[in-house]
């Protein structure tokens, strides 16, 4: 968390929350009289929680102080109201005052403060998708139906943040800013167990030693290049994404190194590859180490973390899904360039691996949150879309301990941060991490069909809302 994401967080979670409440019984009786009410609060709920706006000449003005007693007074008036109404024609008799202090607060901004009107109001009127989606290993499989419906519905991510299979879901949906399914498919029909999972002894240079080995660049390397021949960086993609990754720090490490590179090795030997993962939930006992050790943890945002924003794509998503004492992911090609990032990251944040980053944030919401209301895209408006395909389902009692673990080390506080939270009931299986292609396709289905009920309501939070005349 950065230092100013608490504050900026008690200055406009408020209004964010009563404007989705304004949108909510608006959807619950649409009525075309109620419009203006509709489009008159979302304004005002807007404009109040304004902290800073970019002008054309892209600097950057704040105007938090001088807001803030209107935004407080809007908060006050609308709060108790918008909270107990059963619709929207119950604040109807606030609507005049709400309107005047809109106004005269806006008059007072441009009359007093070097902002152009353009640009208040296109802070005010516009919001920036930004997109979190979670990790769960074969689980995470239901996301890309989620992005086919997005680009159905012509919303297009202005950001994405991803922890391990959401990041490798991400990396897809990333690579250009109109979704492409095709590369996706293509990847589900090539990849194999023997192709992503070795077995076999290396040494361990950035990651947490494990039993298998992931093969990532294996498989994928000729999907994530330039039309030059180089690997694809985070900086390179359609749309900006950002990758979770936890930095472990050696009080983190509760064994020596060889405890969690033989951890599952019998199970490999005696049963092969695929039943010796299948018998591995032994491991998630070391993940319930790591999170009761959260202190001793540090999180990684690939990306956007100074010195990584031109990490290697794949090598981002590889370290996010490294799994202690499951998957290891690691740097031991010669490479300079990535050496380096990574040589100057483990000395200024004190780490000694990264690994899997839901052990740090499991959905990334708030990373997507603090993101743009902090200004790296330019406006601060944004709607944070939160998909957790490991959300506790007491239907998968194998997983449910651990997946209520996860919800109360991180993501509990993450969802505050959310607009929209959507879980998967119907996942393909955490440890069916390389399904066939129909196994794939079935989990894009389950996620097209979990998220269409509510494209009402994510749709009409991204429409523009309209600007409040002058009287």
């Amino acid at each position: 968390m950065t230092p100013e994401t608490p504050r900026l967080a008690r200055r406009r979670r408020v209004f964010e929350k009563l404007e989705a409440r304004v949108v909510r019984l608006y959807l619950a009786k649409p009525d075309q009289d109620v419009v203006p009410i509709v489009q008159a609060l979302r304004y005002a709920l807007s404009f109040a929680r304004l902290t800073t706006v970019r002008r054309a000449d892209g600097q950057d003005v704040e105007v938090d102080g001088p807001l803030q007693l209107h935004a407080w007074a809007i908060r006050d008036l609308l709060s108790g109201p918008l909270e107990s109404a059963s619709s929207l024609w119950a604040v109807a008799r606030l609507m005049p005052e709400v309107v005047q202090r809109t106004r005269q607060a806006r008059a007072s901004l441009l009359e007093h403060l070097p902002i152009d009107r353009d640009s208040l109001e296109a802070e005010v009127t516009t919001r920036l998708l930004a997109v979190a989606c979670g990790g769960g290993g074969g689980a995470g499989y239901v996301y890309p139906g989620c992005f086919e419906m997005l680009e159905k519905h012509g919303l297009a991510p202005s950001l994405m943040v991803g922890t391990s299979i959401g990041g490798l879901m991400s990396m897809f949906r990333a690579r250009r800013a109109r979704y492409d399914f095709a590369p996706l498919v293509a990847a589900a029909r090539a990849l194999s167990w023997g192709e992503v999972f070795r077995v076999f002894q290396t040494e361990s240079r950035y990651g947490l030693p494990a039993t298998l080995r992931l093969q990532l660049r294996h498989v994928l390397g000729p999907m994530f290049r330039t039309e030059d021949g180089r690997p694809l960086w985070l900086s390179d993609l359609g749309i900006p994404l950002y990758v979770i990754a936890s930095g472990i720090t050696v009080d983190a490490l509760k064994h020596d190194l060889d405890y969690y590179e033989n951890l599952l090795e019998d199970d490999v030997q005696r049963l092969g590859v695929r039943a010796g993962v299948r018998t591995g939930f032994k491991a998630m006992g070391v993940l319930r180490e790591f999170l009761s050790s959260r202190e001793a943890l540090k999180e990684v945002v690939l990306g956007r973390t100074p010195g990584t924003e031109d990490f290697d794509v794949l090598d981002a998503t590889g370290f996010s899904a490294a799994i202690p004492g499951i998957i290891h992911y690691d740097v031991l090609r010669d490479d300079p360039r990535m050496k380096r990032i990574l040589d100057q990251l483990y000395a200024e944040h004190g780490i000694t691996r990264l690994g899997e980053g839901g052990m740090v944030s499991n959905v990334p919401a708030r990373v997507a949150w603090e993101s743009v209301v902090q200004g790296r895209f330019g406006r601060r408006n944004t709607f944070v879309l939160a998909l957790d395909c490991f959300a506790p389902n007491p239907r998968k009692l194998g997983w449910y301990p651990m997946m209520q673990a996860v919800r109360s080390a991180n993501v509990e506080d993450d969802l505050e941060f959310a607009d929209f939270y959507l879980d998967f009931t119907r996942t393909l299986s955490p440890m069916n991490l390389v399904p066939p292609l129909r196994d794939s396709l079935t989990a894009m289905r389950w996620g097209r069909e979990r998220i269409a009920p509510h494209m009402p309501f994510i749709v009409e939070m991204m429409r523009p809302i309209e600007v409040l005349r002058d009287a």
